[in-house]
């Protein structure tokens, strides 16, 4: 970076991450390596006194740097600033090639290139006006020497708005952009997307919709505040349980979706130079319910790439709470608590007992200046709150990223065994305060990359000769073309009773917990990409066996090019809880250019309604919805079996002409023309076929013309009783 897990009449999760077409095996051969190495450690470190003014005249010998509780030896040590703070002319935007021209020509001072990413969530009216203002208070403070900034926009995907610049006229109309574009118009201005992730959470026969706007943290229906006041009756329980469901999935699908996305954008800007530094606005931080561990994750990724977040609430002074859930829910675990000495003994009074662990881990979840907090602190940031005065705060964060301390050093512990190191920077003065990166996951590398922790366990699996402990599906389809290769959908399905659900006695919760992982290799054997997602949720035990018959289905994209030629694919899903893995290897050809036309064609599953804006660069969003692939590749003879694809036309040129044709034993049985209607903002043309079929074996067949252009692909559909 995810798109979804689907489970008819269950809980419903949409993932998106990279993707290839999968057929053959490949041949066996070369393992995954994992390999630990020895890593520099680079903290930038702000010390100020008491009264914020920065401490600068501070040696080496004034700090203690320790590592999980053992001293540190300081390889390198420097002061930046002073002459380093050099104030230059607005520059011209910078391309990728210009990034990398600084990386070179500033070979012997790279440090010194300060890299700033203004990120901006969604937000109300009023939050949107105090952005724009933080954001000019700090466009409005002169750039350093090789100071650049980039806007971003974080709604459905991350979108770049606006390429590293030294020109603030620039950056001011991106913030515009960013702050008051909608989806659509933010995917026009987007060059080239860092995350295509989202989350959808859906619930079929009359359950659950999650729109990702919604905010969770300034709305009180979601909150069970009246169990403070008195025990509930057998009704009213059954009332805030489905209330409380909701919100465990609303906030689930909201977190997943910014952290997933923070997490893409810390690994594009691990491979700057210099010091990175993100400054995000929004209206606070939800922590993903059941995934907790997400933010040390985004911590433990920045702090290895030398990047420091900084986190504002733009809800600046109200008289609402910014943690309105949060003090709802834990006045309802204290009136649970409460209830306990006073309401006698019953059924209603003992599953109530049974929530109140569950509420203060969703009060937690739900804190969201707290989040924000730990995340900017965690690497070397601060997080602004409560606050309409944003000129004091922005010319602080200035200050940081032009004048600090880099203080680095080599572990060493050389055992990269997956903990969280613990970094503690201290000066012999007390009276001053330091700020700087807590730690980070003792984690191997995959081709230069670290491995997050969840990830771990699956390249274990790879390793070897393989597992096949349950049964799994997995496959790529091909989407976009691209400059010299495809955009891909890299697809898992995975029968929910594969996975080890225990029932936790004292919650009366199952934790549905599978992690999915592939890995994409050229034809040396070299891996190139990856793909990963962790699923980990609670259920209710009483809902436990609705989801075991359900299915997970995950999706997500990558890109491959067409003159690497042949590449493999590793994919393993791993259950945690019950130690088990499986493991498949699959081949993958990227065609030529004359396949450009037509993208591979995917048998439906389920296509759920829309709960949102149309996300353009999402293939397998369409006007009519959001489709789930069949990686079964089977149909139902009770209903339709449909089969979904896109062209791609060349603009300017006539309209395509598409034919679809279901055959059996060779012969057709159905044939459909589509209207191929008019190319939406991407030049796609998603389309969708649909034939009444007896059971048996068929393949589905489609032709696309334009012009002299003219693609084929088929794919094969067993049709069930």
């Amino acid at each position: 970076m995810p798109r979804s897990c689907v489970l008819r009449g269950t809980l419903a999760i949409l993932l998106s991450a990279p993707v290839l077409w999968c057929q053959n095996t490949a041949p066996e051969g070369a393992e995954t390596v994992i390999r630990s190495n020895v890593r520099e450690v680079l903290l930038d470190v702000v010390v100020r006194h008491k009264d914020m003014t920065l401490a600068k005249k501070l040696k080496a010998t004034d700090f203690t740097v320790t590592e999980d509780g053992v001293p540190q030896s300081v390889r390198t040590f420097r002061f930046v600033g002073g002459s380093a703070a050099a104030v230059v002319p607005a520059a011209a935007p910078m391309d990728a090639s210009a990034v990398a021209a600084v990386a070179t020509a500033q070979a012997n001072t790279l440090r010194e290139v300060n890299f700033v990413s203004i990120v901006f969530g969604e937000m109300s009216p009023d939050s949107r006006r105090n952005a724009i203002e933080a954001a000019d208070a700090f466009l409005n403070l002169e750039f350093q020497t090789h100071t650049y900034a980039a806007i971003f926009g974080l709604n459905l995907r991350l979108n770049a708005v606006q390429d590293f610049t030294g020109d603030r006229a620039l950056l001011r109309k991106a913030v515009a952009r960013a702050v008051n574009g909608t989806s659509m118009e933010l995917a026009h201005a987007t060059a080239d997307v860092l995350n295509q992730t989202t989350y959808t959470i859906t619930g079929a026969q009359g359950g659950v919709s999650v729109n990702a706007g919604t905010d969770v943290s300034r709305t009180p229906d979601f909150a069970t505040s009246g169990a403070a006041g008195a025990p509930l009756s057998e009704a009213q329980q059954g009332i805030a349980q489905m209330v409380s469901a909701q919100r465990d999935m609303v906030a689930y699908g909201e977190g997943m979706r910014v952290m997933t996305a923070l997490l893409r954008l810390v690994e594009y800007q691990s491979k700057l130079p210099g010091r990175k530094t993100v400054l995000y606005l929004s209206e606070g931080l939800i922590r993903p319910p059941g995934n907790s561990g997400i933010i040390r994750q985004v911590i433990s990724a920045a702090n290895r790439g030398n990047i420091s977040f900084y986190c504002v609430d733009v809800r600046g002074l109200t008289t609402a709470t910014s943690n309105g859930t949060t003090a709802g829910l834990t006045a309802s675990a204290a009136g649970i608590s409460a209830g306990q000495n006073t309401a006698p003994s019953s059924p209603a009074a003992a599953k109530q007992q049974m929530t109140q662990e569950d509420l203060i881990a969703d009060a937690l979840s739900l804190h969201t200046q707290q989040n924000m907090a730990e995340l900017a602190e965690g690497t070397g940031g601060f997080a602004t709150f409560s606050t309409n005065q944003f000129k004091k705060n922005m010319a602080r964060i200035m200050e940081d990223v032009r004048t600090h301390y880099e203080i680095s050093y080599v572990p060493s512990a050389t055992v990269y065994d997956g903990h969280f190191r613990q970094i503690s920077v201290k000066v012999r003065d007390p009276k001053l305060t330091v700020q700087s990166r807590d730690g980070y996951f003792a984690m191997p590398e995959v081709n230069g990359t670290a491995v997050a922790p969840y990830e771990l366990q699956g390249l274990r699996a790879l390793q070897g000769s393989g597992r096949h402990d349950f049964e799994f599906r997995a496959a790529a389809l091909r989407f976009k073309p691209l400059p010299g290769g495809f955009r891909y959908e890299m697809g898992f399905e995975l029968e929910t009773a594969s996975l080890t659900t225990k029932v936790n006695p004292n919650t009366h919760t199952a934790r549905i917990h599978g992690i999915f992982l592939a890995l994409l290799k050229d034809a040396a054997g070299q891996v190139v990409g990856k793909v990963s997602q962790e699923v980990d949720r609670a259920v209710p035990e009483d809902k436990l066996d609705t989801f075991r018959r359900g299915k997970i289905i995950f999706t997500s994209p990558f890109e491959a090019a067409t003159t690497a030629g042949r590449y493999t694919l590793d994919a393993v899903v791993t259950d945690p809880e019950g130690n088990r893995a499986s493991t498949k290897r699959l081949s993958l050809v990227v065609p030529g250019a004359a396949a450009a036309l037509l993208s591979s064609v995917a048998v439906v599953h389920e296509i759920t309604p829309p709960d949102g804006p149309r996300d353009p660069g999402n293939p397998l969003e369409f006007p009519g919805g959001k489709v789930l692939p069949s990686l079964s590749q089977t149909g139902n003879a009770a209903t339709q079996t449909v089969v979904f694809f896109v062209v791609y036309p060349q603009p300017g040129a006539e309209k395509p002409r598409v034919t679809v044709e279901f055959l059996r034993d060779g012969q057709p049985v159905a044939q459909t023309h589509p209207d191929v209607g008019i190319a939406d903002e991407v030049n796609s043309l998603p389309l969708i076929a649909a034939a009444k079929l007896p059971a048996g074996e068929y393949v589905a067949r489609v032709r696309a013309e334009q012009g002299e252009r003219v693609a084929f692909e088929s794919v094969a559909v067993t049709v069930r009783p």
